[in-house]
């Protein structure tokens, strides 16, 4: 072994990239090369850059082939990176280095199904002991695909009924299984198998697509419509329930059988949901890339993928997932997925450029609903006032308080507090009990000292229906503020600077309360505090004041109104 992979194994073994940044550097030019782009891939990848932490490890193991950790990590990389063609070539070269996670065999054999090479996968799954438990149930699956891809239809089956799953991932067993008697030709036991799969799985979509389309090519197209009317009562918003409803009532032919390969991904993809769905990973990933070897043009696996991407801080990648969906039942939520990151990426002419186009194909509430909220989440109000306004008064959408309490946020942002005034009150005609109407009209009559009994009866109902909500806490402690109530406002407030420790307005507001019980170097305290926490412009003024004064304006130290029954209230409020 070369002084080179020597230091590198050193350095894999130890806890900290640092502990090994402390040992003396190789002299050898080959030797410094690998260690250097092992620290960048180390880099990259704590960076969450994986398309530099896949080339970084590919250039490590260019320089120390042979190193298992280093092939492993290259592999794991490409694929995080949807570096898929890469990945394959790094997987055989993972697998004959040793495959530390055995991840690399199961994605080598997924690839090779994927060309109908059957009988290689059926050794390349055999040749790999120890998989663990989740990773047996995967290679299981692959093995009996491979098997029925060979022509070998009983013994797979027979493999099915024996094989065992992880209890939560018992269920997708059924589903498997009918997919095989289903490509094996047994249309009564694939019948008795979906079935069970569509009425009882804990992943009922993809078993409802599977029987549908079972229905369907078996002439039973009643049944198959009773199904997917089930499954869309259950989910409305289900595209490939409404796609198949539509097909149905078309008359036009059933969807072909998906092929050997394509059934595989089908049988890998409940199992690998199942656990994107329970832990976001990049493990989730890894398996989901799996399933889009053997189907790469499987929207809902897209789909899995770039949700799983974006949740693991992994954005553009999810991005491209998004962008490739094509299937024409899947393409609206990808776009509509994909316009909501580009504007947590803050990424906002995109988002609104896409979602404006969106709109002019689809012409929908939904989509002109998307292009209002987008507007008014951007500063443009008054691009997003007509629209909300139409959505309200369009006899065909069903009402909902969230269109009025949209309106109304964008009346306020105009300095239109009729207008707003209004729409908060037809808010509530619709939904009486709502929280956060209930706490931000109460909020805004507390402050502008306007209905001031029925604004607090309202903020308490809001705390008391959610009291671990930190802004609903800090207007009940604000409205006990406005009303003198210092003591109990002091007592709301640190509760809700306790609940949400990052908000300018609730620890602003806590100073101000601790100022007025005579606790000045706490208000002191949290002032200076808040100037820490992103305060809106005019909140970074008051601060300045405080802190220079010592105290607030004279104008902000009133009472509202002389409330002596909300005393009594102080102990029921949350």
């Amino acid at each position: 072994m070369s002084s080179s992979v020597r230091i590198l194994a050193l350095c894999l073994a130890a806890t900290a990239v640092a502990s090994c940044a402390s040992t003396a550097m190789p002299p050898e030019d080959e030797e410094v090369s690998v260690y250097g782009a092992f620290l960048a891939a180390r880099y990259a990848g704590m960076s969450r850059d994986v398309d530099g932490a896949a080339t970084h490890y590919a250039r490590a193991l260019d320089q120390a082939p042979g190193n298992a950790t280093l092939a492993d990590r290259a592999f794991i990389t490409s694929l995080l990176s949807g570096h898929t063609d890469q990945a394959a070539r790094l997987a055989r070269s993972t697998v004959q280095a040793g495959d530390p996670s055995r991840l690399a065999t199961l994605y080598v054999a997924a690839d090779q199904i994927s060309q109908r090479d059957y009988r290689d996968a059926i050794a390349s799954l055999n040749a790999a002991p120890d998989y663990g438990p989740f990773n047996t149930l995967m290679r299981d699956l692959l093995i009996q695909w491979a098997m029925m891809g060979e022509g070998e239809a009983v013994a797979a089956m027979d493999a099915a009924n024996g094989t065992q799953a992880p209890g939560f991932l018992s269920s997708h067993l059924w589903l498997h299984k009918a997919m095989l008697a289903d490509v094996a030709g047994e249309p009564e036991a694939a019948d008795a198998a979906y079935r069970t799969a569509a009425y009882s799985a804990v992943f009922p979509r993809l078993a409802t697509e599977m029987y549908g389309n079972f229905l369907e090519r078996e002439g039973r197209p009643d049944e198959a419509r009773t199904l997917y009317q089930t499954m869309l009562e259950a989910n409305p918003d289900g595209p490939f329930v409404t796609d198949a409803l539509r097909r149905l009532d078309e008359g036009a032919r059933p969807r072909r059988r998906p092929g050997v390969p394509q059934m595989a991904g089908r049988a890998l993809f409940g199992p690998a949901s199942d656990l994107a769905e329970q832990a976001d990973m990049d493990l989730s990933v890894i398996y989901l890339r799996m399933v889009q070897r053997l189907d790469p043009d499987y929207a809902p696996t897209r789909l899995a993928l770039a949700g799983t991407l974006s949740r693991i801080s992994l954005p553009q990648a999810a991005l491209t997932e998004y962008a490739a969906i094509t299937d024409e039942p899947f393409r609206f939520t990808a776009e509509f997925q994909r316009i909501l990151l580009l504007q947590d990426m803050q990424r906002t002419d995109e988002a609104i450029l896409l979602a404006n186009r969106l709109w002019t194909e689809d012409g929908g509430v939904e989509t002109k609903l998307l292009v209002a909220d987008l507007m008014r989440l951007n500063g443009r109000c008054g691009e997003a006032i007509p629209l909300y306004e139409e959505i309200i008064a369009d006899p065909d959408v069903a009402a909902h308080w969230r269109y009025h309490h949209y309106a109304a946020a964008c009346y306020l942002d105009a300095d239109d507090w009729t207008s707003a005034e209004g729409h908060y009150l037809a808010a509530l005609e619709l939904a009486p009990r709502q929280p956060t109407l209930l706490n931000d009209l109460g909020y805004f009559w507390i402050d502008r000292g306007e209905r001031v009994e029925e604004a607090f009866e309202m903020i308490q109902q809001a705390a008391t229906l959610e009291p671990e909500n930190g802004n609903v806490i800090d207007s009940l402690g604000w409205a006990h503020y406005r009303l003198g109530h210092y003591e109990a406002a002091v007592e709301a407030l640190e509760r809700a600077a306790e609940l949400n420790p990052g908000s300018a307005t609730a620890n602003y507001h806590l100073g101000d309360a601790y100022w007025q019980v005579g606790r000045a170097l706490e208000a002191g305290f949290q002032w200076r505090r808040t100037l820490d926490l992103d305060p809106r412009p005019e909140q970074r003024e008051g601060l300045e004041y405080r802190l220079t004064h010592g105290r607030p304006p004279i104008g902000e130290q009133y009472r509202v109104e002389d409330m002596s029954d909300a005393a009594d209230d102080i102990g029921d409020a949350p």
